[in-house]
């Protein structure tokens, strides 16, 4: 669960250096563990499991998917997506990417599954200081909060949460320990002020590491920068206390933590119902869906649109609900073979036959707001075929017009209708700051 505070400790080390022992490791994990407790004003009962890993000791599958809020039982299914979305490259490998970024070894990480520290060997200890607080602060946190409940990770490693909702809980998992990191390194907080937390997040920002895969950038930006300025955030007004109850009232979208102002006000996403996504032609039914989010519609726009066009368009986001649909096969060759695939299965990917299309309904704050996106979407990366209809725009890839056009106005009549039903009940699928809303009183004082 490394992230840049972890990089800030990296240095270039003589081939010649001396490994870190388990027997060296053992009292400055202790010390360490001791002051980040204090500090955090969480105790940790017991030692930390720790040990001393090799140069390519890796830091376990269970540490990066954390990172990177993958579930591993849907990546090819998100590769499809990202790849239609312009946020991967065509040709990338999802899984070694992950792996590549996430599974190196070169850094300190906790590993929730086995509750211990891993360390890099080769890496002087005082030289990784700052990442192995930011790795026990995790380990504290797990034991106060537990990480596998909170990410709702069953116990056999499924993800129980929709994307968007998994990242907005990640950002408190990352900004949670880079704040006690920091309030470790300097106890009187003065990092706390608002001019301060804007240099950090600009330093945090700096330290991130770029590479070709647009999405890792921007999820990795918004878990380590905006996770740390939004609880950071509350820190500055409130005491830990406060701190600890993001943990048992989180952040429901990525749009809250973007605009914490709309978590004060319980403004929680609406919720779009799979059902509404409809069976294509020659595809059937979607063989996945997830909740994409603020965060990833603002991404998307950006492929394509200046980054503050792109978080305009992105910010009347109510809910939205994408379905991948499995890929359809290569027509049969003229000896009835399934031509150039021998036969292969279709996959979500799709790496063989017609690549898989994704319909996707989206739901925005008022009929204003719809529009605005959909005339971004409309030049967007991919150039989606768009529908709107008052505050519903649903988007159709990989479609010829006249099943696109299909799709999309099977989809915006079953919104519709929805919408209708739920009048005439006497609620509707809108959202509305409720009455007493708990976090009023927590963001109530100034930053």
């Amino acid at each position: 669960m490394a992230g840049p505070l972890a990089t800030v400790a990296l240095v270039a080390l003589a081939a010649s250096a001396l490994p870190v022992t388990d027997e060296a490791l053992r009292p400055e994990i202790d010390r360490l563990t001791a002051a980040v407790s204090a500090a955090r004003h969480l105790p940790y009962r017991g030692p930390l499991a720790a040990r001393t890993v090799p140069r390519d000791g890796g830091h376990g599958a269970l540490a990066g998917a954390l990172a990177a809020g993958v579930a591993s039982g849907a990546l090819a299914a998100d590769e499809t997506m990202l790849k239609r979305l312009g946020l991967l490259p065509p040709d990338a490998d999802y899984a070694a990417l992950l792996a590549a970024r996430y599974g190196t070894g070169s850094v300190a990480g906790y590993e929730p599954e086995a509750r211990r520290l891993l360390v890099p060997d080769f890496v002087p200890l005082e030289q990784q200081r700052l990442a192995l607080t930011h790795e026990i602060a995790h380990a504290v946190a797990d034991q106060r909060f537990g990480l596998a409940r909170f990410l709702r990770v069953d116990d056999e490693g499924r993800w129980l949460l929709p994307g968007d909702a998994l990242r907005a809980r990640l950002a408190v998992v990352e900004g949670d320990a880079t704040l006690t990191a920091l309030a470790v390194a300097d106890p009187r907080e003065t990092f706390l002020a608002p001019h301060q937390r804007a240099a950090l997040a600009e330093q945090l920002t700096a330290q991130l590491r770029i590479g070709p895969a647009r999405w890792l950038a921007e999820s990795a930006r918004f878990t380590y920068v905006d996770g740390f300025l939004f609880v950071a955030r509350t820190r500055a007004r409130q005491p830990w206390s406060a701190v600890d109850e993001l943990w048992s009232d989180p952040p429901a979208s990525t749009e809250q933590v973007l605009h914490p102002e709309k978590y004060d006000a319980c403004e929680a996403p609406i919720a779009v119902d799979d059902a509404l996504l409809p069976a294509l032609p020659g595809f059937g039914r979607p063989k996945s869906s997830d909740v994409l989010g603020e965060l990833m519609i603002r991404a998307w726009l950006a492929v394509s649109a200046p980054p503050e066009v792109a978080a305009r368009a992105a910010a009347g986001w109510g809910g939205d609900r994408v379905g991948i649909y499995a890929a359809a096969p290569r027509p049969l060759a003229e000896n009835g073979d399934q031509s150039r695939d021998g036969g292969a299965p279709p996959d979500a990917a799709g790496a063989r036959g017609t690549p898989a299309p994704i319909i996707w309904l989206t739901v925005w704050d008022d009929p204003g707001e719809a529009d605005d996106f959909a005339s971004s979407a409309a030049g967007a990366f991919g150039a989606p075929a768009v529908s709107r209809r008052d505050e519903a725009v649903a988007l159709a890839f990989g479609l010829g017009a006249n099943d696109a056009r299909a799709a999309l106005d099977q989809t915006i009549d079953g919104w519709t209708r929805q919408t209708r039903l739920s009048r005439r009940a006497g609620s509707r699928p809108r959202r509305a700051a409720p009455t007493g809303c708990p976090r009023r009183d927590r963001g109530a004082a100034p930053p």
